[in-house]
């Protein structure tokens, strides 16, 4: 029969084992999830950080003064459209005029300088316009880019803010990760502490007087067999008797006879 000693103490070992790996795995569980949300937040801070590059490299000198070209370039080209659409009926004027060729010529003349100080007047304002429109074209456009740069950063911001947010609640589903080891091994160390307290009991049909007469140096009647003391240790040289073996002495009679008296 196995001591029940061995399987108490085997039991509360087994137990504390098995509480220290449910420790041990809930604490990986965190560590997974405080790692998970790092990573998160790095991709987060990764993107935001392309955004403002995107966004710094856009204003740059050089990007700046390709997209004022461009934007000119475009507005010059509606500017002239523009002044063609009047220039053919202005040139077109006096050609078909009746009467007198020389008053026509005088006439024409003075038409086509008037419409060439006209047109010139027109294609330089185009050309004005152009150089203005095409710089509010740019700011018109750098405005745009920062404010979806502003809703991108924005976006991103929520993201990484929802995430960190939800970190406390992994970390509280992880931290339950070996609960069901603590369970057990609580479970276990209960059952072996029952165990211990029932072998010195002896619940479990144990004898601790036989167990403990078979010890070395252990007379088992080092006070009689029938003695009402038990077992007690041994001693060299000394011998016990059972009570029942010892003389049993008689009561004293202790009464008193009164004295008589005779009268003369």
């Amino acid at each position: 029969m196995c001591n029940p000693v061995a399987i108490g103490l085997a039991l509360t070992a087994a137990g504390t084992a098995a509480q220290a790996q449910g420790q041990r795995r809930a604490q990986k569980a965190m560590t997974g999830a405080r790692e998970a949300e790092r990573i998160r937040q790095k991709g987060y801070q990764s993107e935001s950080d392309a955004i403002l590059a995107k966004s710094m490299d856009n204003a740059d000198k050089t990007n700046q003064d390709q997209q004022e070209a461009k934007a000119l370039s475009e507005r010059q080209v509606a500017a002239e459209k523009a002044t063609s659409e009047v220039r053919a009926p202005v040139e077109a004027t006096g050609e078909n005029l009746a009467g007198d060729q020389t008053a026509n010529a005088v006439i024409n003349t003075e038409q086509a300088n008037q419409a060439a100080k006209s047109l010139g007047y027109a294609g330089q304002q185009g050309g004005a316009k152009a150089k203005l429109l095409s710089f509010n074209d740019l700011n018109f456009n750098n405005a745009i880019a920062n404010a979806r740069a502003a809703q991108d950063h924005s976006r991103i911001a929520g993201f990484a803010k929802g995430s960190s947010d939800v970190l406390p609640v992994e970390l509280e589903y992880a931290s339950h990760k070996g609960d069901g080891l603590k369970t057990l091994g609580s479970a276990l160390q209960i059952a072996g502490t029952i165990a211990g307290i029932g072998a010195g009991a002896g619940w479990w049909g144990s004898n601790p007087a036989a167990a403990a007469a078979t010890a070395p140096g252990y007379n088992a009647t080092s006070l009689g067999a029938g003695s009402s003391f038990g077992t007690g240790p041994y001693v060299p040289g000394w011998t016990t008797q059972p009570l029942s073996s010892l003389p049993v002495q008689q009561p004293l009679n202790l009464s008193l006879k009164a004295p008589s008296f005779v009268l003369r």
